[in-house]
């Protein structure tokens, strides 16, 4: 195949190429990755926070609507390039770019760009489709200096590479920002090069020296859509993409005969598909070929549904080329969960908050976060979408959730202009998950509040670990908390024979089969369970505490709790609002939720607690 690509100003012949050899190897430029490497070592946001960044790492920047995450993005560009765009910075107030290797080994990342016989290098491929370097290209240091992409002096990539004063900005022509135009712009036709000569700079073009390369992108969108991708090397003067059904090859035929090349011509292209499709084929496209050292993503999960935003987050994971700091800021649960999936070795997470003109940063602990991916309750949960909101309340189980939030708009008042807060509520699939849960919320200064059942107070765990999780001192709550667990215990129900043993006859009645059921030995258990008198108080809430003294100090003791976040339902259990109502969990539920959860008065002391949950001012 002979093609051609647009000659940039200042190109001279050079030697052929290099070409990347088939395999997953070929995706890395030529040279040694970790023998040098470009990366964003520390960012500082407006509120004060300095968050460093680790090299050859995926950066996943989260928060509520409106909080800088897309701007921390451009921000970072200018900060790589413009110098005027650094005195109009709202989100990152400062930023370090680190440097890894020697300058003779990132000559050689850069030995594919060097012009013959010369000491310069033809860098201007380093900025296509990137729209904002173009645009700061007027106020870069380079044109400042009046040096032309085209033939970069070696002298001046050693004062960036030394950190020589004023040369900074040079990393510009390395940091890449995919938006939504820039992807869709990867998607488009390609220009025809010259294989003998040029130097495939663009994803497609790589696509085409690279068979092994294109059938694994093919594949992926293949997973997501039900459509291969097909490079077309006849069409002329362009390189379009293709997708559908790839076309068999006939006897006598080859990929560049004639009848073969209608055949393609008759695909759909990618450029004219769906906005999904073209987003998701060129965040891969670009992340597995650009020629840069740090590739940010704003929103990749963009028009996508659920599960293709989880498939392109694992995929972005695996796909990224060792070497390369790959940054990402996302509204998309799912495409976290993807990243998750993947496991990757250097995986961070940062929290914007804003308040006022003031953007607050935390990082969440990495090693906390993968012990709890761990567990299948946070796998399959929305817990990592409270990443993305305000506020989050814990709560045991989804029924409670529904119940919570129901009655949580239904007390908000109506034809107000007051904001109301982004609140979530998320079920943690019992109490015992709530510390660790809460602990990794609070971690990355997640506003975050729990229910429980008054039978919390049955053990010192989880209810010690639920405490200190939302920042609380045990040593100020077990005093108390053992004398209630004292006068509850002492009001011990006594278990009449009679009655046990015609409960327990008649489960087993039920009986058949050779291997015992658990359900009937669950409910053999709840039976002698009932022995004990926190079953009681589980559905009594704080009247089972004796009269007196000991109540005030149990009203004293969900007080404290409350102030920390830690709401214990006083009257026992979600069902013990309305008693009217029979049944329990998802029955009761159901019939609750059909009253007017506004004006209801069985609801009352219900619409009174989920006040409670914040002040006056949030709600």
């Amino acid at each position: 195949m002979v093609v051609h690509r647009r000659s940039s100003p200042g190109w001279e012949a050079a030697p052929p190429p290099r070409l990347p050899s088939p395999g997953r190897a070929s995706m890395a430029p030529q040279g040694d990755w970790m023998s040098a490497s470009l990366f964003i070592e520390q960012l500082t946001f407006s509120g004060g926070a300095s968050i460093p960044l680790e090299p050859d790492s995926i950066v996943v920047i989260v928060g509520p609507n409106n909080a800088g995450k897309s701007a921390t993005l451009r921000e970072i560009l200018g900060r790589a390039g413009s110098a005027y765009s650094k005195t109009s910075n709202h989100v990152v107030t400062d930023m370090k770019v680190g440097r890894a290797g020697t300058f003779e080994a990132f000559l050689e990342r850069l030995a594919s760009f060097r012009l013959r016989d010369t000491e310069h290098y033809n860098l201007a491929a380093l900025q296509i489709g990137d729209i904002f370097s173009k645009i700061k290209s007027s106020t870069s240091i380079l044109s400042m200096l009046g040096v032309d992409f085209a033939k970069v002096p070696g002298s001046l990539l050693r004062a960036f590479w030394e950190q020589q004063s004023g040369f900074d900005s040079v990393a510009e022509l390395f940091v890449y920002l995919l938006d939504l135009a820039t992807r869709f712009k990867a998607t488009e036709p390609a220009d025809v090069f010259n294989l003998s000569t040029d130097i495939p700079y663009l994803p497609i073009q790589k696509m085409c020296v690279d068979p092994v390369l294109a059938e694994r992108l093919s594949r992926y969108f293949q997973r997501a859509f039900g459509q291969a991708l097909i490079v077309n090397r006849t069409a002329g003067s362009t390189l379009p993409l293709h997708c559908g059904t790839v076309p068999p090859l006939e006897p006598g035929e080859d990929r560049v005969s004639p009848s073969y090349a209608r055949k393609l011509r008759a695909l759909p292209l990618l450029q004219s598909q769906g906005d999904g499709m073209r987003s998701f084929a060129g965040c891969l496209l670009e992340v597995t070929a650009a020629d840069k050292f740090v590739v940010m993503i704003d929103e990749p999960e963009a028009f996508l549904h659920p599960p293709q935003a989880r498939l392109l987050g694992t995929l972005l994971a695996r796909e990224k080329p060792a070497g390369r700091q790959l940054i990402i800021a996302t509204h998309s649960g799912d495409l976290l969960r993807g990243l998750l999936d993947a496991n990757p070795s250097a995986l961070q997470i940062i929290r914007l908050t804003r308040e006022g003109d003031l953007n607050h940063a935390r990082a969440l602990d990495s090693d906390r976060l993968r012990t709890l991916w761990a567990d299948p309750i946070l796998r399959f949960s929305n817990t990592l979408d409270s990443l993305f909101h305000e506020q989050v309340v814990l709560c045991e189980a989804d029924g409670d959730c529904r119940f919570y939030a129901s009655l949580l708009e239904a007390v908000q008042p109506e034809d107000t202009d007051t904001r109301i807060p982004d609140v979530m509520f998320t079920s943690t699939g019992g109490k015992h998950k709530i510390p660790a849960i809460a602990a990794a919320l609070a971690s990355i200064g997640v506003p975050t509040r729990a229910i429980v059942d008054f039978d919390i107070l049955n053990e010192d765990s989880p209810l010690k670990g639920a405490i200190e999780a939302l920042g609380g001192n045990w040593g100020e709550f077990e005093a108390r908390w053992k004398r209630i667990k004292a006068g509850v215990e002492q009001l011990r129900p006594e278990l009449e024979t009679t009655h046990v043993r015609k409960e327990i006859e008649k489960l087993l009645g039920q009986v058949s089969t050779s291997i015992f059921p658990g359900d009937v030995a669950q409910e053999i258990r709840d039976v002698l369970k009932r022995a004990s008198p926190w079953d009681a108080a589980k559905k009594q809430g704080v009247d089972a505490v004796p009269r007196g003294q000991l109540r005030q100090v149990a009203e004293s003791l969900l007080a404290d709790l409350k102030q920390l976040g830690l709401f214990v339902v006083e009257s026992g259990e979600m069902e013990s609002f309305v008693p009217t109502v029979g049944g329990h969990g998802n029955p009761w539920l159901a019939e609750v939720l059909r009253k007017d959860l506004r004006q209801d008065a069985h609801l009352e002391g219900a619409r009174r607690f989920v006040r409670g949950l914040f002040s006056l001012q949030e709600i």
